[in-house]
């Protein structure tokens, strides 16, 4: 009789009520998403660390997990994972995303300390050996360059793909990494090594998110959840006092 009584009480609780595990999955891109299992730090990335208080607040957990870039694309597509963590709209389209970002991507230059070269338009990539990532989506400007000289492009794998492109740098594979400046800041920094590496340029930003499964009959009620939970934690300070831990600002105050 218990047992027929909780079934029938279970039936009768809405399905927006009820809690689930939400899995996240990206490739490590620290600050805004870093390594879950790094007995170093406590720290998940700012945009992990938003969405794991937004999320529990309604009663679900999260489960973030790391693979690559490639790879968390296609379990989420498939929907196998819930979101994709740091993603922008044109890496995957057919997502369902929330209508407030979670900061803003741009894609900076990088060339080893002393090497004169600076990027001023696309023109002037010619000859570079760039260090690029399989599966990102870069600005369509950048996009279509990369595409129509794919014999200047190495692909940084794995996931921690940065680490491949320095290493392809040290190895004198590329000349070039093209990577977020946060990114490519908080890592060289950690590792103190940014003194090896100059910024040479960088081209206009594009907003982040987390990205929902399109086979999840779930995601647009999370990308509602995000975006009203986001809007809160500004509203009360929160957001400001995880973001000021990895030394940024409000990407939209």
């Amino acid at each position: 009789m218990k047992k027929l009584l909780s079934t029938f009480i279970l039936a009768c609780v809405p399905l927006s009520l009820m809690g689930e595990t939400i899995i996240l999955k990206a490739d490590r891109w620290c600050p805004f998403n870093c390594d879950p299992t790094s007995a170093q730090s406590k720290e998940l990335g700012y945009i992990v660390e938003v969405a794991k208080l937004v999320f529990e607040r309604k009663g679900h957990n999260i489960d973030y997990q790391v693979d690559t870039w490639t790879n968390s694309i296609e379990s989420v597509r498939s929907g196998k994972a819930t979101g994709l963590v740091s993603t922008t709209m044109p890496d995957a389209p057919d997502f369902i995303y929330p209508a407030k970002s979670m900061g803003s991507n741009k894609e900076c230059f990088y060339v080893k300390a002393k090497d004169p070269w600076e990027y001023v338009s696309l023109s002037n990539l010619k000859g570079r050996k760039l260090g690029i990532v399989e599966s990102y989506a870069y600005s369509a400007e950048l996009t279509s360059y990369l595409m129509d000289h794919p014999e200047q492009t190495v692909k940084g794998t794995g996931s921690l793909p940065l680490m491949s492109n320095i290493e392809n740098m040290k190895e004198n594979k590329i000349d070039t990494i093209i990577e977020n400046p946060f990114v490519f800041n908080y890592f060289t920094e950690s590792k103190k090594i940014r003194d090896n590496y100059e910024e040479a340029g960088c081209t206009e930003g594009d907003p982040l998110y987390i990205g929902f499964s399109p086979k999840n009959p779930r995601s647009k009620e999370f990308a509602k959840i995000l975006t009203e939970g986001i809007e809160d934690l500004r509203k009360d300070g929160t957001l400001g006092k995880i973001i000021t831990k990895y030394s940024l600002k409000d990407w939209s105050p």
